[in-house]
């Protein structure tokens, strides 16, 4: 079987999957990807470059800005022809102008190529409710900004785009979705159940489970329990202004409160400031990015809490992995999947700092529940959703094509 995947770029936790996929299932994959950075890439996103430990081969293609000002690959009909793939695997937003594309749809057709899509979905509003959606929901970009259209031109955009995903959801043969809420917003678009794959998401659990048993056969210092951590891309929508708004609060009447943040950006230095602002340089320190598996391990298991103030996912599932309780509002849907409030975690308001103070303090009063928040945490990584899991649902997937077109 051979598959062949669009990406806009190579973040280094899909490594790992695509490696397992070749290795431990016999799968030919084959990526393609830009020659240059992807246009619709997130800044600070951390990409792989060790070509010594991929499995798969991978193609570089021009990117250009294809129709509706969404990226797409210069001739992809050529590579595609050359490949000669079973399975093609494409999301957001090259499906877009895939749609665009008569000759690489019509080569997919010719080599009875069977067409995945792979999405969270994440604000994306369900057939026909685009305009209801977007006024509740609206597009934001990663530093805030709403990117819906204001006045009368909401109404076409709107419209447009409900029509637009009608067209691209009708070509496909499969789809492959992050959380499971994805399935009623697939549904609505016409795509039978036994076509939508849920696969989640995933780092290599494998070398966290590994890294972690070495360190505590180690044996570690203990950890600060009134530390907080933070792990992620320093972009606005990650809302650290308001985890660090949050420790401020509670520095009031916990004294040994600190708040770890590990990760870059370009917020960086704006946070930086409102740190002194708030005179709270000796409570809250950032350590920049941290790529060395075990550095990285052992500050994740010498802090007590995991919060992710706003947007994202992935960093929920390695805090999990360390048996760290976490604290979260909205992020992008699959965090509902992996937190259930009260047992290994809490949602608190989201955009609320003193709600946030509070769920914080909930657990520095009582260390013993935070402790089973943690191990409550890693049951569902060991149990649940892990790098095999991910994979396997991938399997699913590709399996049940294979199927079909025999």
């Amino acid at each position: 079987m051979k598959v062949t995947f669009l990406f806009s770029g190579l973040p280094h936790y899909l490594i790992s999957l695509l490696n397992r996929l070749v290795s431990e299932h016999g799968i030919d994959v084959c990526l393609i990807i830009p020659k240059e950075r992807g246009i619709s890439l997130g800044e600070g996103i951390r990409l792989g470059s060790d070509a010594g430990e991929y499995r798969f081969s991978i193609h570089y293609l021009d990117e250009l800005h294809g129709k509706l000002k969404k990226p797409y690959f210069k001739d992809l009909y050529l590579s595609l022809q050359e490949i000669s793939p079973d399975i093609l695997v494409l999301g957001w937003p090259y499906i877009v102008n895939y749609y665009f594309d008569r000759k690489a749809r019509k080569i997919v057709k010719s080599l009875n190529i069977s067409l995945v899509f792979r999405e969270i979905p994440f604000m994306v509003a369900p057939k026909n409710r685009a305009m209801q959606y977007y006024r509740k929901h609206p597009v934001i970009n990663e530093n805030l900004e709403v990117e819906n259209p204001v006045g009368l031109k909401f109404y076409p955009w709107a419209f447009g785009l409900n029509q637009m995903r009608r067209k691209y959801y009708n070509l496909v043969d499969a789809t492959l979705i992050y959380a499971s809420h994805g399935f009623k917003i697939h549904e609505s678009f016409g795509i039978s159940r036994d076509r939508i794959f849920l696969t989640h998401n995933s780092p290599d659990t494998d070398v966290i489970a590994l890294t972690r048993s070495r360190l505590e056969e180690q044996g570690l210092e203990p950890g600060n329990p009134n530390r907080i951590l933070h792990l992620g891309r320093l972009v606005k929508w990650k809302r650290v202004d308001l985890l660090i708004e949050a420790v401020a609060q509670l520095a009031v009447k916990h004294e040994d409160i600190e708040l770890y943040i590990i990760g870059a950006g370009p917020e960086e230095q704006h946070l930086r400031e409102l740190v002194r602002l708030k005179a709270l340089e000796h409570r809250i320190k950032f350590l920049g990015s941290i790529y060395d598996p075990e550095t990285l391990a052992r500050e994740i298991m010498a802090s007590a809490i995991y919060v992710l103030a706003g947007m994202g996912g992935l960093s929920i599932n390695e805090a999990m992995a360390y048996g760290k309780p976490v604290i979260c509002s909205k992020c992008d849907g699959t965090e509902r999947d992996l937190v259930i409030d009260g047992v290994n975690g809490f949602f608190f308001q989201e955009g609320d700092a003193m709600d946030l103070a509070l769920k914080i303090e909930i657990l520095l009063n009582d260390p013993a529940r935070s402790q089973l928040m943690g191990d409550n945490a890693l049951s569902v990584i060991v149990q649940k959703i892990n790098l095999v899991s991910v994979t396997q649902g991938f399997i699913n997937c590709f399996d049940y094509l294979m199927r079909c077109k025999n």
